[in-house]
């Protein structure tokens, strides 16, 4: 036994809900339309317009690390330093053919050629050997310039904060 409601409640139930359709319709599009009104008016006249174009930064040669339009400057190895220091990257090589030893890389039986191995290791002592000999100059040509120990930064951006000897013994 199904409750049926009477035939003039379920009208006026069906058109409140096509009334409530069409109310919700139209407030869409009145938002959707609006999202389209072009802004309003710029002004125009004796003063500069208040749209301008802006021009791209002319980027040289010198160009500082992300500076406006420029991109950050690569090197041929992306993990040395400036100052030569840095991890071992090997260059890409074709398996095929003479290797940049002068070599083949792989053996005619498959195995990884020996010879490549040990120049391999042999350029990489030579890197790593030549590293160490940079960063030797590097911190000698510091501790003459007075710049690689902190208490030089100190005494160069603070001044004398009455650390040495000199000042203990003075009794201050």
């Amino acid at each position: 036994a199904r409750l049926q409601l009477p035939p003039s409640l379920c009208r006026s139930q069906n058109n409140l809900g096509r009334s409530m359709m069409r109310s919700l319709l139209l407030a869409t599009c009145l938002a959707a339309a609006s999202a389209f009104v072009p802004p309003s008016a710029v002004p125009v006249g004796g003063a500069q317009s208040a749209v301008t174009m802006q021009q791209r930064p002319k980027v040289t040669q010198k160009a500082k690390p992300l500076s406006p339009g420029s991109n950050y400057p690569s090197t041929k190895n992306i993990q040395k330093q400036a100052s030569g220091f840095g991890s071992f990257l090997q260059r890409f090589q074709k398996t095929e053919g003479k290797s940049k030893y002068g070599m083949p890389i792989f053996l005619p039986n498959g195995n990884i050629n020996p010879k490549y191995l040990a120049a391999e290791r042999a350029e990489m002592a030579a890197n790593q050997k030549l590293n160490m000999k940079a960063e030797a100059a590097k911190t000698k040509k510091m501790k003459a310039k007075g710049t690689f120990f902190l208490d030089d930064y100190i005494r160069k951006k603070v001044g004398n904060v009455g650390s040495n000897k000199e000042y203990y013994q003075s009794g201050r």
